[in-house]
């Protein structure tokens, strides 16, 4: 990728928005471009949440929580189709990254230094550093220490990514608790006009470094540094944060109007910058039967004292739409990955993944927000590390205070309720989260599965833990992580006639892309544990970078020779575990897995 690419296109892609209100940009097309310290910040802040969003928007089709009504194995929409990733020009996150933010704050960071605004250089480096850890999550390898600096910088190895943004974790969490730089004289105002997140609070804004610094300490759980004393450390850095009474989720919330103006997840499904975006496919979208049957515990039939699932959160994440005339027409519907809907049915007659008011799903309007990180995912972040400290009464007891805090955020109240409103939250407890005695690393990272829904974390998650299924054969702690056993509430008389029972195991989609997914040649890549490939990173944007960083692609192994001599891309590329995700410590196990689910 050529510097003057990533320079010009980005100026002109994010400072002409034509939303001058709320980008607070106006810059003609045809005068020369510049940029101002007061100008970027809106920008990289609206960014930081467009890429979070992008991440969302790949993350919850290859997490299987939402697919569509087809079946198509290639597309350009891979992720919801048959995974054929090669053949697509573009994706977001990638330019996202690279241009709409990599640039701009590497510009603004450069002025703010020269002018002594040290608060807007904090609040750059920290968009980057979340930045950063997004996109080698998605993508692994890629430039880091010589983009902006060579016409086709080098690629740096994942392991030397993570080893920087630890390093700069760090002295961004230092450098907020200097006065040197927090109360610098020439520090600029920042108004909420400018700053939508946190209006230039660096205490805030340092709360929010410290909470990526979890997320990013996480990354070496279960697989790469999975000890008691990391497990500790990361308890105690949710602790600093969560205990601290500046502590406020990065929440960019959006006004509702014109194009960018909207969120990103509303029904208005804005596309930013056009042809390098895409707008969100709710509208055409369906629960998947992973996501409503197992995860959520969609009823089969809806009577007076139950709604549609066992997670009340279920009926504010989505509306049941009815079937005609029907018996049960109000049952919350779902469908199996990419299997493609009969003809008989149509997406009206599936859940309404929109939602109407702020108190069911403030993710989903147009006036709603994006969340750079949540209280909830924090908490899940410190239960986990506490599982794997041996600590499960704690994980158990910091999973159900992550779960009320997710119950919360959608509406769900759960305290001075009677009748069937508490019997349904009783019930909620009893079959999911019943007690420490019998809690596993999967009810946690189930819950934080609901929890994460139209959040990145959620296919994060997943390939953390290696898609952990009975399908694929992967154990973590004894457990198949997202296969939802056999869950019986015979315990208690109160609901032993709703005979309540679920077992269902996550499985790849139907209709992969058949040269790529079933094909036995890869088993070498993936016999450290499963022969079942799954995908789990994305190819480096074939847009610019097969066409201006080829000899880097090589080098690193994104090319193969087919048959004619000729080196071509090399799919297998999508199956290479992440650095994360590699069996390091030796704590997942694999026996007996069903070929090609």
């Amino acid at each position: 990728m050529k510097k003057s690419i990533y320079i010009i296109c980005l100026l002109g892609a994010t400072l002409l928005t034509g939303c001058e209100d709320f980008l607070d940009v106006n810059t003609s097309k045809d005068s020369p471009i510049t940029i101002t310290v007061d100008q970027a910040i809106p920008t990289a802040c609206f960014y930081a949440a467009q890429l979070c969003y992008d991440h969302a928007e790949y993350g919850v089709y290859l997490s299987q929580a939402l697919t569509t009504g087809g079946k198509s194995q290639t597309g350009s929409y891979p992720y919801s189709q048959g995974w054929e990733f090669l053949g697509v020009n573009r994706h977001p996150m990638w330019r996202r990254h690279f241009y709409d933010l990599g640039a701009n704050i590497n510009k603004m960071n450069q002025i703010a230094t020269d002018k002594g605004n040290l608060n807007a250089v904090l609040i750059g480096r920290t968009i980057m550093l979340g930045s950063t850890l997004f996109t080698t999550d998605a993508f692994g390898d890629m430039p880091r220490s010589e983009s902006y600096q060579k016409s086709s910088p080098a690629y740096d190895m994942q392991e030397d990514i993570y080893n920087w943004m630890f390093q700069e974790a760090d002295e961004l969490a230092a450098l907020y608790n200097d006065p040197a730089w927090t109360e610098c004289e020439t520090n600029m105002p920042i108004s909420q006009k400018m700053d939508r997140i946190y209006a230039g609070d660096l205490k805030k804004w340092g709360l929010y470094a410290k909470a990526l610094r979890c997320r990013l300490w996480l990354r070496k759980l279960p697989n790469w540094d999975n000890t008691p004393a990391v497990c500790n450390k990361i308890v105690q850095m949710v602790d600093e944060v969560l205990n601290d009474p500046n502590w406020q989720e990065p929440l960019y919330h959006y006004d509702g109007g014109k194009t960018e103006q909207n969120c990103p997840w509303g029904p208005y499904a804005p596309v930013i910058n056009s042809w390098e975006s895409r707008g969100n496919r709710l509208a055409s979208s369906l629960p998947t039967t992973f996501f409503a049957k197992a995860i959520l515990g969609a009823y089969a039939i809806k009577n007076s004292d139950r709604r549609s699932a066992l997670d009340p959160r279920a009926d504010r994440m989505m509306t049941v739409r009815a079937m005609g005339t029907t018996s049960n027409s109000d049952v919350l519907r779902y469908l199996e990955s990419n299997i493609g809907m009969d003809n008989s049915m149509k997406v009206t007659y599936y859940p309404d993944l929109y939602a109407a008011d702020a108190a069911t799903n403030p993710f989903t309007l147009n006036n709603g927000y994006i969340a750079l990180i949540t209280t909830e995912e924090l908490l899940f972040i410190k239960a986990e590390a506490q599982y794997w400290a041996g600590d499960k009464a704690g994980a158990y007891n910091t999973t159900c205070e992550a779960v009320h805090t997710s119950f919360a955020r959608y509406g769900v109240v759960e305290s001075g309720l009677s009748g069937n409103a508490a019997k349904r939250i009783e019930r909620f407890w009893e079959v999911k989260l019943p007690g420490a005695a019998t809690f596993t690393i999967g009810d946690l990272m189930q819950q934080k599965y609901a929890a994460m829904y139209l959040q990145p974390e959620q296919w994060t998650d997943m390939r953390r833990y290696n898609y952990s299924s009975k399908t694929n054969g992967i154990q973590y702690d004894n457990c198949f992580v997202y296969t939802v056993g056999t869950c019986h509430n015979g315990s208690s008389k109160k609901w032993s006639a709703d005979s309540f029972t679920i077992e269902y195991s996550l499985r790849r989609p139907y209709n992969l892309y058949e040269p790529y997914w079933n094909t036995p040649d890869d088993y070498g890549i993936n016999a450290e544990l499963s022969p079942n490939a799954w995908v789990n990173r994305l190819n480096a944007d074939t847009e610019t970078e097969t066409k201006y960083n080829k000899g880097e692609l090589d080098r690193i192994g994104y090319y193969t020779t087919n048959a004619a001599g000729e080196k071509v891309l090399d799919y297998r590329v999508l199956k290479r575990r992440l650095i994360w995700a590699k069996n390091t410590c030796g704590k997942a196990v694999c026996s007996d897995p069903t070929p090609w689910q």
